[in-house]
């Protein structure tokens, strides 16, 4: 559980994301609604990508517990999900070391054009981020659930 404000509400959005992920198979993880339209697994792997990505410590001024050279996308539903749950605790690790005041420090120079920004904006823009990809997890799983029905 992170110190982040009960305002932001983090936890409760992965707890849907991870909710609506029981029982995801292998071609439900790869199923193409139409084409040129990116899976489930593209979905995840962005998810995943979002919490664990280097950019996270390195812009609120701390040492990377994980490295983007090191990522790995995942092929199955499994590895997916596995994979989405690492970036969430890996996320929730490098919050939970943030104090309240912290959430209003400017981000640090490697932030580019971002540098000047409070913390709190990128926890919101990853929280944003999280909410649009899980909700499309969700409606390519109805829609694969309703399709399969047929």
């Amino acid at each position: 559980m992170s110190n982040l404000p009960s305002w932001i509400p983090f936890e409760y959005a992965f707890d849907r994301l991870r909710a609506r992920l029981a029982g995801l198979t292998d071609d439900e993880y790869r199923w193409e609604p139409a084409p040129s339209v990116p899976p489930i697994a593209w979905r995840l792997t962005h998810i995943g990508d979002l919490l664990r990505e280097e950019r996270n410590w390195t812009w609120m001024g701390r040492e990377p517990l994980l490295r983007d050279v090191d990522i790995e996308h995942p092929t199955d539903a499994a590895t997916a999900i596995a994979y989405v749950e690492a970036g969430y605790a890996a996320w929730d690790a490098l919050v939970d070391e943030l104090e309240a005041a912290d959430l209003w420090r400017p981000l640090d120079d490697v932030a580019g054009q971002y540098a000047g920004e409070p913390i709190i904006a990128l926890i919101m823009h990853t929280l944003d981020e999280l909410i649009h990809h899980a909700a499309e997890v969700a409606l390519l799983r109805d829609l694969y659930a309703a399709q399969s029905r047929s």
